[in-house]
């Protein structure tokens, strides 16, 4: 696999998950497994745990990307 691809793929997924955090943000829920897809008033824990989790995950591996990319 050639190495520019796997760059870009270490860009791509991250800025996926975002896209898929606002989704969920925006219509205010979130695809719980077992039970489909609840509101935030249905399932609030599971709806801000991923959302952070989520966010969390994509921001620190743009952030480690470029940080390594530095030095």
């Amino acid at each position: 696999m050639d190495y520019s691809l796997l760059k870009l793929l270490q860009l791509l997924i991250p800025i996926g998950l975002m896209i898929y955090a606002g989704y969920c943000w925006v219509t205010q829920s979130v695809h719980v497994r077992g039970k489909g897809w609840k509101t935030r008033e249905e399932a609030p824990k599971a709806f801000y745990f991923t959302i952070l989790l989520l966010l969390f995950i994509a921001i620190y591996s743009i952030a480690s990307f470029f940080f390594f990319q530095v030095r």
